[in-house]
C-alpha cells in the first residue's frame, strides 16, 4: 500500500511539472510598427522562457539576433516571406543560436556580407531546426565553438535543415558534427551548394535542388548519405574526399564533371544519373580502391576519366534479379551512353535478351564493367561494325613509332594484329605500337559489336636503323610512362609497385630503368626493350629518389623514411649497402666521375631546415656538407 501510494504521487508531482510547463510557455508577437508584444525580435528573445513561440509581422526587422534560450520558436506569421531580417552588423551572423531546440521558420533572412561565408544562421548547438526560410546572399552554417574560459566544444549536431531557399549562397557543415539532415533545400549561385567539412559522420543531404555554383555537394566526412539530389550546372556536381559515403540516386546534369572521387575509398555510387557534363561524368583523381560503382546511367561524351595510378573500382554488382537504371530485368552494371548515339550500352548486342551486353566494358587498362547494361527496346543486333582506323605515321625508320587511332562504327570491342600473324597483340581501342625491326609490316584491325564484326587492313614500311640509342625518355606518374621522344607520343605505360613511384633513373647503355616505388619498400627493375619489370629489389621505406653512377654499376636510392640511401649493383640487382644520412632524403645525385653521391636531406616538421649528405663511393660514408642548409 506504500509503494502504491509513493507511485501516485510521484504520478501527481510530473502532471503539475507538465501543466505548469506547458501553462509557462506562450505566443510573443514582434511587429516593427505597433500593437505587437515587442518591436523587435532580439526584444522579444530577450523576455521568453524556454518553450515560447516568437510569431514575427510582416516588416523590416534590421538586426543580429542571438538566441540563448532552449527551445524557442521563432517563425513568421504569413510564411510567405514579407518578414524581412537583415544584420545591422555586417560581422556578425544575423542569427547566431547558441541554444538546443531553436526552430527558425518562413522568414526572410539576408546575410552578414563581410563573414567569411556571408552568415544568415549559425548555429553551434543541437536538434535545432531550420525550416521554409528564404536565405539571399547567405549561408546556413552549422559549426563548433570552444569558448576561450572552457575546455569544452560546443557542436553543432543533429540539426535539421530543411525546405528553404538559399540564393547566393551555400549550406555549411563544420568539422567534427554529425547526424545532420539536409533536405529539400533549393540552393542556387552559390560556391558550393552543400559544403560537408572533415571528421564528422552519419550526416545526410537528400532532395535537395542545387544549380549554378562551384561545387553542388562538396563531402569530406566520414559516412555521409547522399541520395535523391538533383545537381545542375555546377562546374562539379559532387566532390568526394573521404570515405564511407553512400552516393544514390542522384541527379547530375549540365556540369563540368559530374562527380571526381579525391581521396575518397569504401564509397558506393548506386543508381545515379550523370549525364551531359563536359569533361567527364566521374574523375577518379586518386588511386583508392573498394569504390563500388553500379546501376548508373552515364551519357557524356567522356563518362569516365582517370588520374594517376589506377582506380581499383568495382563497376558491376553480382547478376541479381531486379529492375536496373535502363528498365532491364536485372541488376548488374551500368548504362554507358554517348550524347551522339556511339556508347558502349548503344551499340553492344545482347543475344539473350536480358538487358546485359554480350561483351564486358574496359572502361580503362584494367578497369572492367563486367556486366554492363543495354537498353530492352535498343536494335542493336542488325547493326554490323565497319572497321577503320589511320595510322600516325606509315614508313620509317626503326624502331618506328606508330599510334593508330580508330574510326570504327558500331564497335564495342576491338582486335590489333600488328603484323597478321594471327595473334593478338593489343584489345585498346586507340593503341600505340612500336615496330623495332626493318621489315614491310601489315595490320590488322578486327572491330566488333559482340555479334558481328569486321576487319581492315593497312601496311607499314620499317626502314633500316640509324641510330643506336633508343629514343625514349621515362615519365613516372601513377605508372612509368615510356614517350617517344620523336613523337612525344605515350607508347606504353609501365606498372610498378604499389602505383606510387617517385622517381626513374636509366642505366647509361638504356637497357635497364630504376623505379623507386614510395608507398612500398621497393625499387622495380624495368627492362626497357620489353617495358616489363624483371626484378624487384627491397630497400628501406619510403623510397623517393634515385640516381645512378656513370658506369652503370650501382644505383642509389633515397630512403625518405628510413633516412639511408641503399646502394644496387645492377649486375645482381641486390643491395649492397645502406648508408645513414640526414633527415628524409629525397633527392640523389653523382658527380660525374662516380667519386661521390650527394643526397638532399628535406627535414623534418616544424622547421624543415634540410641537410645536404655526401658521400664517398670508395667508402660508403657520408658526411653532412655545412651543417644546414635552408630549403
Amino acid at each position: 500500500m506504500r509503494k502504491i501510494l509513493i507511485f501516485l504521487i510521484v504520478l501527481i508531482f510530473i502532471f503539475i511539472i507538465s501543466i505548469s510547463a506547458t501553462s509557462s510557455a506562450k505566443e510573443i508577437t514582434v511587429d516593427d510598427g505597433s500593437g505587437a508584444d515587442f518591436r523587435s525580435i532580439q526584444e522579444a528573445v530577450n523576455n521568453s522562457v524556454p518553450g515560447d513561440t516568437i510569431t514575427v509581422m510582416p516588416g523590416i526587422y534590421t538586426e543580429n539576433v542571438l538566441v540563448n534560450i532552449t527551445g524557442l520558436t521563432i517563425k513568421s506569421e504569413s510564411n510567405n516571406g514579407d518578414a524581412q531580417v537583415k544584420p545591422l552588423n555586417e560581422s556578425v551572423s544575423t542569427f547566431l543560436i547558441t541554444a538546443n531546440s531553436t526552430t527558425i521558420s518562413g522568414l526572410n533572412i539576408t546575410g552578414a556580407s563581410k563573414m567569411n561565408h556571408k552568415n544568415a544562421i549559425f548555429a553551434y548547438s543541437k536538434r535545432n531546426n531550420v525550416t521554409g526560410n528564404t536565405i539571399e546572399n547567405g549561408s546556413i552554417f552549422l559549426g563548433s565553438y570552444m569558448p576561450s574560459n572552457l575546455k569544452i566544444i560546443f557542436h553543432g549536431d543533429m540539426n535539421n535543415v530543411t525546405g528553404n531557399i538559399i540564393e547566393n549562397g551555400s549550406i555549411f557543415l563544420g568539422s567534427e558534427i554529425s547526424g545532420n539532415l539536409i533536405a529539400e533545400n533549393k540552393i542556387s549561385n552559390g560556391e558550393e551548394g552543400v559544403y560537408i567539412s572533415c571528421c564528422g559522420g552519419n550526416n545526410t543531404v537528400s532532395g535537395n535542388t542545387i544549380s549554378n555554383c562551384s561545387t553542388g555537394i562538396s563531402e569530406g566526412d566520414q559516412g555521409a548519405d547522399i541520395r535523391n539530389n538533383r545537381i545542375t550546372d555546377c562546374d562539379c556536381g559532387i566532390w568526394l574526399s573521404m570515405s564511407s559515403s553512400g552516393i544514390e540516386n542522384n541527379t547530375i546534369l549540365n556540369c563540368d564533371v559530374g562527380i571526381i572521387l579525391g581521396d575518397a575509398c569504401t564509397v558506393d555510387i548506386i543508381n545515379n544519373t550523370i549525364t551531359s557534363c563536359t569533361e567527364c561524368g566521374i574523375f577518379n583523381r586518386g588511386n583508392y580502391d573498394r569504390r563500388r560503382i553500379y546501376n548508373n546511367y552515364f551519357n557524356n561524351s567522356l563518362n569516365v576519366k582517370f588520374g594517376p595510378g589506377e582506380g581499383g573500382n568495382i563497376w558491376n554488382s553480382s547478376l541479381a534479379s531486379g529492375s536496373n537504371i535502363a528498365d532491364g530485368p536485372y541488376i548488374g552494371g551500368n548504362f554507358w551512353a554517348k550524347p551522339d548515339g556511339t556508347g558502349f550500352s548503344q551499340i553492344c548486342v545482347d543475344l539473350d535478351r536480358n538487358g546485359i551486353g554480350d561483351l564486358p566494358y574496359n572502361i580503362y587498362e584494367n578497369e572492367f564493367d563486367y556486366l554492363p547494361l543495354v537498353s530492352m527496346s535498343s536494335l542493336q543486333n542488325s547493326v554490323t561494325p565497319t572497321a577503320n582506323f589511320t595510322a600516325s605515321v606509315t614508313n620509317g625508320p626503326a624502331p618506328l613509332v606508330v599510334k593508330f587511332s580508330d574510326l570504327s562504327k558500331n564497335a564495342v570491342a576491338w582486335n590489333w594484329d600488328f603484323d597478321n600473324d594471327g595473334i593478338s597483340d593489343s584489345t585498346e581501342q586507340n593503341p600505340v605500337h612500336v615496330y623495332r625491326a626493318q621489315g614491310n609490316y601489315t595490320v590488322n584491325l578486327t572491330a566488333s559489336n559482340g555479334f558481328n564484326t569486321n576487319s581492315k587492313l593497312a601496311n607499314i614500311s620499317v626502314e633500316k636503323r640509324v641510330s643506336s640509342t633508343w629514343p625514349f625518355i621515362y615519365i613516372i606518374g601513377g605508372t612509368v610512362s615510356v614517350i617517344d621522344t620523336a613523337t612525344g607520343l605515350v607508347i606504353t605505360k609501365v606498372k610498378v609497385g604499389r602505383s606510387m613511384p617517385e622517381g626513374v633513373a636509366v642505366t647509361p647503355d638504356g637497357k635497364k630503368a630504376y623505379v623507386p616505388d614510395r608507398w612500398g619498400v621497393n625499387v622495380s627493375v624495368v627492362d626497357t626493350a620489353t617495358n616489363t619489370v624483371i626484378d624487384t629489389v627491397k630497400v628501406g621505406s619510403d623510397p623517393y629518389g634515385v640516381a645512378i653512377s656513370p658506369d652503370g654499376k650501382k644505383v642509389y636510392v633515397a630512403n625518405s623514411g628510413s633516412n639511408n640511401i641503399s646502394i644496387i649493383n645492377t649486375d645482381a640487382n641486390t643491395v649492397t649497402a645502406t648508408v645513414p644520412v640526414g633527415i628524409s632524403p629525397t633527392g640523389v645525385a653523382v658527380v660525374p666521375d662516380g667519386s661521390k653521391v650527394y643526397v638532399a636531406n628535406s627535414g623534418s616538421y616544424p622547421s624543415y631546415e634540410g641537410t645536404v649528405s655526401v658521400i664517398d663511393t670508395a667508402t660508403s660514408v657520408a658526411s653532412i656538407l655545412n651543417s644546414r642548409i635552408k630549403t
